[in-house]
Order: C-alpha cells, then structure tokens, then sequence
C-alpha cells in the first residue's frame, strides 16, 4: 500500500508502506495538488501542468464536482472542509477519480467538528460502496506528527467499513498508471521477451 503525503520528509522511518506518493503544490514531488476555489481557476490551473504527474485537487463541492469530469485529474483530495455530494461519487466511479480518504484530518480536529467528521466519512464510504467508486486511504500527514503506520490507517478506515484491499489497488493503480513503464491499463501490460528456448 502507498500513503499520499503532503510534504516531503527528511527522514522517513519505516511505517509498513510500500511507498510514499508526495503530493505537493510545488512540482517537485510525484504528485501535484491543485487548490482552486471555482471551477474556472481549476481549469486554468490545469491547463497549466505540463508534466507527467499525479494530479489531485482540493476544493469546495463545485470545484469538486468539475474535477471529476476533467480527464487530467486523478485524485480529489482529502481535508477538513471538504464535502462530496452523491452525484459527485457517482460521476467519480464512471470517470475512474479516485477518491482520497485521510486520517490526518482528523487528528487535526476535535469535538463536534470531528463527530461530524466521522458522520461523513461514514456515509461517503457508504455511497463509495455503493457504486464501487476508486478510494485510497491515507494518512494525507502534513508533518512528522500526523504520520502513522499502514496498520493503524488500514484499522482506522476498516472500522468504518472501507474495503481495504480495493483501497490498496486502486492507489497501486494509481501509482503505475504513471511510473510503471511496462503498464497500460487494467489488464495490459507490456511483457518483457526473453530469448531462451527461441529457435
């Protein structure tokens, strides 16, 4: 399983991921985010990736909502004030976006605030469900303190009834779609030729 971070750590201990994505607003990570606050500022700022990248995008429901249907954007990210409706998700599993569910914002919260936020993680993993829409889990850490082992992120969003191993292919999916040379989409690959037992 790879963790999404959002910034780039200078020593990264051994937390039981495969590896790490490094989603940040400069472009020097594997992955760029994109914060825009209407859907025309998304679409400008998405004209202006030139490189071959992971793209996630943090916004209101509406920048949300646009994202989905742009073909550049893989990810719609996780933080406190997001909110996806329903035909949001829906559209996301025909688009193929996958869907970002964080643990870090919820270590960020507390009282009310979290409660609801554990009430909306609970039903949008309902609708995830639902339509069988692409979902990472992460730990979306911002900093040293926010990071935590792939057991106790696995744990935390199967309590909630995240399908884990679907979780786990999809951001290998994800990942390959732009450093696996050899991958070319679900059930293409490009197979290495050996010339042994060639006459």
């Amino acid at each position: 399983m790879y963790d999404f971070l959002r910034f780039f750590p200078e020593n990264l201990p051994d937390l039981g991921f495969k590896s790490y994505v490094f989603m940040l607003e400069k472009p020097k990570g594997c992955g760029i985010v994109i914060r825009a606050n209407s859907p025309e500022e998304l679409r400008k700022k998405l004209r202006g990736v030139k490189r071959r990248a992971i793209v996630g995008i943090i916004g209101k429901e509406a920048v949300c909502r646009e994202a989905v249907m742009r073909r550049r954007v893989d990810v719609i990210l996780d933080w406190e004030d997001r909110e996806l409706d329903y035909a949001t998700l829906k559209l996301a599993a025909e688009k193929d976006v996958a869907i970002e569910l964080s643990l870090s914002k919820f270590l960020r919260t507390e009282g009310y605030k979290r409660m609801h936020l554990f009430e909306r993680l609970r039903q949008e993993i309902m609708v995830i469900r639902k339509f069988d829409v692409p979902f990472i889990v992460t730990t979306a850490a911002e900093n040293q303190y926010e990071l935590r082992t792939r057991k106790q992120v696995e744990t935390f969003f199967k309590f909630f009834g995240a399908e884990i191993p679907k979780a786990r292919l999809y951001a290998q999916r994800l990942v390959r779609r732009y450093f696996d040379e050899n991958y070319i989409m679900d059930g293409f690959e490009v197979e290495q030729l050996s010339n042994s037992g060639v006459v």
